[in-house]
């Protein structure tokens, strides 16, 4: 119930551009859970303007405005600790790339078999490290890579694949027949819900399974001593 009402608030939100009264008004649902599921639809100073001379409340057009300051100056902040961040992590050597990657497989990455390496997420970005791991640590070419996605039957699979296609920099025909889910009758289905869906990694050979599962095991051993 709470995905579907969710959902009802992106689109009314999104779509329609209402404001956060008008959406608890109609759904029933506290201002206070739409602040969170609605955080990152902020409405414009435009539509704002637009809503007061259609006689929106002057308190009511005040939180939305204030509600965009707090957003910019998260936005700001975010942005100086970035740079810290960045700064900081110029000189990553390929030391702390291997060790990053060991963690991000010991968490992540199947371990069931000899013969294959295997990791799965929803984030572009995680897939992407992965694959640079195996290619500087490990000198597993990119073009050996296998992936099946797992996706929706509301989403369009064809770009789907494109969008993971171009962002991994791999080639059609590296990926396997897409794996798609039936949604359930409350399942909750507003497009952004589930990202591009999930994206498994498949890396074959003994040899390379044994490589980072006793490199994996060695550094795991050496913290605890």
């Amino acid at each position: 119930m709470q995905k579907e009402l969710r959902t009802k608030a992106i689109k009314m939100r999104v779509t329609e551009h209402l404001s956060y009264s008008a959406i608890s008004k109609a759904l029933d649902v506290p201002k206070s859970t739409l602040s969170y599921w609605l955080r990152e639809y902020p409405l414009s100073e435009e539509r704002i303007l637009e809503l007061r001379r259609k006689g929106w409340s002057k308190g009511e057009a005040s939180r939305e405005r204030y509600r965009n300051t707090m957003r910019k100056k998260k936005e700001v902040k975010d942005e100086e600790e970035y740079k810290h961040w960045l700064k900081y992590f110029k000189k990553t050597s390929k030391k702390d790339l291997m060790i990053a990657g060991l963690m991000l497989y010991v968490g992540e990455g199947g371990k069931k078999k000899d013969s294959q390496l295997t990791l799965a997420n929803t984030d572009p970005e995680v897939i992407e490290l992965f694959l640079l791991w195996i290619e500087k640590c490990f000198q597993i070419p990119r073009s050996e890579v296998r992936i099946q996605l797992h996706l929706y039957e509301s989403m369009n699979l064809d770009k789907e694949q494109k969008v993971w296609q171009d962002t991994l920099r791999l080639k059609k025909e590296q990926f396997y027949k897409s794996s798609v889910r039936k949604l359930q009758p409350h399942s909750f289905t507003y497009s952004s819900s589930h990202g591009h869906g999930t994206c498994s990694v498949y890396v074959f050979g003994t040899e390379r399974r044994r490589a980072v599962a006793m490199a994996t095991k060695a550094f795991l051993e050496l913290l605890k001593k």
